[in-house]
Formats: structure tokens, sequence, C-alpha cells
């Protein structure tokens, strides 16, 4: 599949709100940064007249650059230089000698809350459930059940209300890797074959931060021969922590390529641009893929795809178990608290590979 192409940019869709700039505040983790994007796309759409920041941890800093060429990306060194109140007011104050003028907050933490009243960005949107909800002067409910797409656009839809002005339509992420990400994957797509047209691969993401959303390791193997017999080329992705994981399942499976720790956000978007599917487990690679279109089976042990943050690219699917234990936790954990792990070993890696197969015949014409 070639990369996707940038989304051109119809005309406003209402009147143009009385902003001098918009700033989204979400310096949560990776996975809630791309879908983020939804509300930056929204944005630019209907008000492209209007100055759009938004607020990133520097990990994320890369993400939020793949969203929109004049997209305002800030960053918030919450664990560095700016950690604690000091480093909260001093970025307060610079951005209170920007354009920026209403917020909003889809990170429910106190911290962002705060920054949000600090700065005087009014109005402020965010969330009934944020740690700071009496800080903001607009609160939402945080609907459960929908994707987290929809919840953010919830805000959108708020301010838009608060400003008198039509609400723009929902939009899911939409990521351009550009030339520097393709030029990044380039060398992987090589090891697949010829770089202008490799062979039919599909992407696996072992990791996790948790590890009981972790698949476990021999499952991975089971599956990636499975699929190398079937004439796919498999390729594993993950971040630095994943390098010696990666290794590890790429030498269990013949003709396997290990890019995990290779390339960093936009070339592992633009990798997945490439791809014919991508099967992780429930983690931010699942967003990265939904952003550029690639199809996603995503594994769900601890939590569930009811918590807002399931696949969202057409053609996906999460799979997981029916168990009285689930969910037992909002993120994971790092060990089962019941002692037995039954999410995950008893999704057995037959039953992966059948669902990859289906998604497969079904996405056949992303080659």
């Amino acid at each position: 599949m070639s990369a996707p192409r940038p989304v051109p940019r119809p005309p406003s869709s209402g009147d143009a709100p009385p902003l001098g700039g918009l700033l989204i505040l979400q310096t949560a983790f990776p996975g809630d940064t791309i879908l983020t994007g939804g509300l930056v796309r929204s944005v630019r759409e209907a008000w492209p007249q209007v100055p759009l920041g938004l607020l990133v941890r520097p990990d994320n800093a890369a993400l939020a650059g793949m969203m929109d060429p004049d997209l305002q990306v800030m960053v918030y060194d919450k664990r560095g230089d700016e950690r604690g109140p000091g480093g909260l007011r001093r970025l307060a104050a610079r951005l209170r000698q920007g354009p920026w003028e209403a917020a909003l907050v889809p990170h429910r933490s106190f911290r962002s809350a705060l920054l949000a009243r600090w700065a005087a960005l009014r109005p402020a949107v965010g969330f009934e459930t944020s740690a700071g909800a009496l800080l903001l002067t607009r609160r939402v409910p945080y609907r459960r059940g929908v994707h987290e797409v929809r919840r953010n656009h919830d805000l959108l839809a708020v301010l838009a209300h608060s400003l008198g002005v039509e609400v723009p339509p929902l939009r899911p992420p939409v990521l351009e890797p550009g030339p520097e990400g393709r030029r990044r994957a380039a060398p992987v797509l090589k090891a697949l074959g010829e770089e202008a047209d490799p062979a039919p691969f599909v992407a696996l993401a072992p990791g996790s931060v948790w590890p009981t959303k972790r698949w476990p390791a021999g499952y991975w193997v089971v599956l990636g021969a499975a699929l190398a017999g079937r004439g796919l080329r498999v390729v594993w992705i993950g971040g630095p922590e994943d390098a010696d994981l990666g290794a590890s399942l790429a030498a269990g499976v013949k003709g396997s390529v290990n890019a995990a720790g290779r390339l960093d956000w936009p070339g592992t978007a633009a990798l997945l641009a490439r791809a014919r599917l991508l099967v992780a487990n429930d983690s931010a690679p699942v967003h990265l893929a939904g952003a550029v279109g690639c199809p996603v089976l995503a594994l769900f042990g601890p939590t569930l795809p009811g918590f807002g943050f399931g696949p969202f690219a057409p053609g996906s699917r999460a799979l997981g178990l029916t168990l009285g234990c689930r969910p037992c936790r909002l993120h994971g954990s790092r060990r089962c608290p019941e002692g037995h792990f039954t999410c995950m070993l008893d999704l057995s890696p037959g039953r992966v590979t059948e669902a990859v197969l289906e998604i497969l015949e079904t996405t056949a014409e992303r080659r």
C-alpha cells in the first residue's frame, strides 16, 4: 500500500469562532496523543484560520509533528526541567505569551487542568472526571463505552457551543509520516523485498509497558511461523525497550525481520502504511496503525476495547476472552491479580492466526 495522502482541507463548516488561538493539552501516553489527532483534524478542517497548538510530552512530539504541517507543537517536560510547581508556572507564563485563548483538555490529570487555569485559558473545556475538574470552565461528561476519539470530540462540541459557532464534524486521526519517515523505513522495506514493492508483510508488535497486556512470547513465535508458512513476510516492531524481545522472536521465525528499536515514530508509521495488517497488544501501535490506514488485530487481556481504546481503522478487530475476572485494571498491571493470567494464556495462537487470516481475506484490496 502506498503512503497515505494528506487529507484535503474543505472550506470551513461554519462561521469562524472568535478565537485568537486554541491549545490542546495532552501530556499522557503515546496512544492518547495519537487519538488526540482527531481533534486536530476536526479543528483544522473546520476552522483553518484559527491558530492551533498541541502540548505533549517530549517523547510524543514526533507523533504530533505528523498531524498537520501548521500545527504548533509544544513540549512539556513534566518529568525533567519543568517538573514540579515551579516548572508548571514557568510553562504557564510561556503560554500566556502566545496566541492561546481557549483550551481543550482531554488529559484528565490535575496538572493539566491547573496549567489551563494558570495560563488563563478560557474557556478551558475538559472532562468532569478530571482530577482538576473544578479548575476547568466547562466540564463535559466522560461517556463510557464509546471510543476515545468520540469522547474527545465531545469537548470540541461543547467549545463550539460556548462560542456560538457550528460544531466541526468528527474526524478520526490521520498521521502523515512524510519523506523523512519513509526514508527511515526504507531499509526495513528493502529487507522485506524490493523497496518499491516489498513482499506482502504483516507487522507484529509484541510489546507493552504493562506485563499483563503482553501476549506470551512463545505464542508470537507460533503466530509468526504460521504466517510465514502461508507466504507472508513478518516484521517485528516496537520501541527501544522492545529491541531484545524483537531480536529473540525474529530468531524463532525464519525470514522475519526485526525492526523493534530501529525506527522512530515516523519511520514506524511509514512502515505500517505499507503493511497488510498489524497484530498488537492493547498499546500505542494499535492507534498508530489506525492513523495510517493499516488494519489491526488488537489482543486484549486485562483491559477491554469498551474502555474506548480499541482499533478504529476499517477492517480491524479486537480479540479477547470472556472471563469473569475481566477487566481487572484500567491500564494493565505488573502481574495478574488472580495469579493465573488466563486472559492471555488461553488466547491461543491458533485462534489468533485464524482471526488474522480472516482479516487478510477481507482486506485483500490493500495489495
